[in-house]
């Protein structure tokens, strides 16, 4: 038996959560009962980050499959399952060659290819379907910069885990045409070992004396003619008898600069894969083989191509796509099938928006459009700000200070969103 779940992420640069319930609309079925808000309609069958877990060999019978969010919430899942605290909990699934779906997807739905796919069908004791699907939100700080290189791109993880499989995608001048950067491996901050404490020379404490024995009336003596002798001094030093002793000079901080305490991060230069720009196909092949050789098949390979033309080709701003590295994943979404199967592959996938440092310029560009005479130019920018959300926030909140009152309420009005 072969299992594969692969997720896709999306997260912004200034975020703090995977699939932030704020990034997106559901645009699962209603049967799925999400939690996120709907898409428009008109937007209802365009794909969206999901969690998609198939599995492909003989039939297997009573077959538990247990997913956990230590810290994070789950937005949606199908078919149906048992939610406990933080872990949702598919028992004794059936895995069938043959049986009957549930719930029939539109053909015009993006999720309609996977019931054709030539997986198992998943049938439980009141759903059947081909595959499990989930969507979670799960708490994650993105440590990720990139700056413009020469050919390509600087790219610094500050995050203690590698970046697999990265990949740039920065809209070219020709519309539809991206530029494609890509690395095998961004690594990570490595920790630094802490080292053994040195043992002191000072000697181990005394035991306790007894304060009538001849030695410490003796320490005692001693102790009070060295007080004598210093109010003395001091004594004589206040009428000029005695020289005061010169001022010590000031002992450098202990502390060191927090700059030095901090680990740098390491650069590393992403370079374009070609000089010419890509269109879609193109630069989504780049994936198809990666996904191809992570082990998916063609089922989860398409899945996923279908959310990163949606998400990580855009033509406002270049997006970083790459691989969780598989212990990172196991942490904050442990995943537990019984019994367990020949092979479990797992991977995830995100795409982070919002690290380009190009899109500052499209903000300010359309906080100056808050002001303009047109009423439609207005409604149009304040709406692309929204849409940016916390990555547009910095800047907003400089707006409020603007000559402009118009540019100044509307960016009042975004914060007061934002929050």
């Amino acid at each position: 038996l072969i299992v594969r779940d692969v997720s896709v992420f999306l997260v912004s640069a200034h975020g703090k959560k995977l699939n932030d319930a704020a990034l997106f609309r559901s645009t699962t079925p209603g049967f799925m009962q999400s939690r996120r808000l709907s898409a428009d309609a008109g937007e209802s069958d365009k794909p969206a980050p999901l969690g998609l877990i198939t599995f492909e060999g003989p039939p297997v019978k009573d077959l538990d499959v247990l997913l956990e969010f230590p810290s994070g919430r789950f937005m949606a899942h199908w078919p149906t399952a048992r939610i406990q605290s933080k872990r949702i909990y598919w028992r004794s699934q059936n895995l069938l060659a043959e049986s009957p779906l549930s719930m029939r997807l539109s053909e015009s739905s993006w999720l309609s290819p996977l019931q054709q796919a030539d997986r198992l069908y998943v049938k439980g004791i009141d759903k059947c379907d081909r595959f499990i699907l989930y969507d979670v939100e799960l708490d994650h700080n993105p440590r990720i910069t990139m700056t413009p290189a020469e050919n390509g791109f600087q790219v610094q993880n500050a995050d203690a885990y590698p970046l697999k499989a990265l990949t740039i995608m920065q809209p070219a001048e020709q519309q539809d045409h991206w530029r494609v950067a890509a690395l095998e491996q961004v690594p990570g901050i490595k920790k630094e070992e802490k080292q053994p404490e040195e043992k002191s020379d000072q000697p181990a404490k005394a035991k306790p004396v007894d304060p009538l024995s001849e030695e410490a009336l003796k320490k005692k003596e001693k102790e009070a003619k060295a007080k004598a002798l210093q109010i003395l001094g001091k004594q004589l030093q206040a009428v000029g008898a005695l020289p005061k002793p010169a001022e010590a000079a000031t002992k450098p901080a202990e502390k060191k600069e927090t700059a030095a305490a901090k680990q740098k991060t390491p650069a590393v230069t992403v370079p374009y894969l070609k000089s010419a720009a890509l269109t879609q196909a193109e630069a989504l092949d780049v994936w198809r083989k990666q996904l191809v050789e992570l082990g998916l098949g063609t089922p989860e390979v398409e899945h996923v191509l279908r959310i990163l033309a949606e998400h990580a080709l855009r033509n406002d701003q270049a997006t970083i796509v790459y691989c969780l590295d598989e212990s990172y994943l196991d942490k904050i979404l442990p995943l537990e099938i019984t019994p367990f199967p020949d092979v479990i592959r797992r991977t995830g996938i995100v795409i982070l928006l919002d690290a380009d440092p190009a899109l500052l310029k499209r903000i300010d560009a359309l906080i100056t459009q808050l002001g303009h005479q047109s009423w439609t130019k207005r409604e149009a920018a304040q709406k692309a700000l929204e849409e940016y959300g916390k990555a547009a926030q910095a800047q907003l909140q400089k707006a409020t200070s603007n000559k402009d009152l118009e540019i100044v309420f509307r960016a009042e009005q975004i914060l007061s969103k934002l929050k």
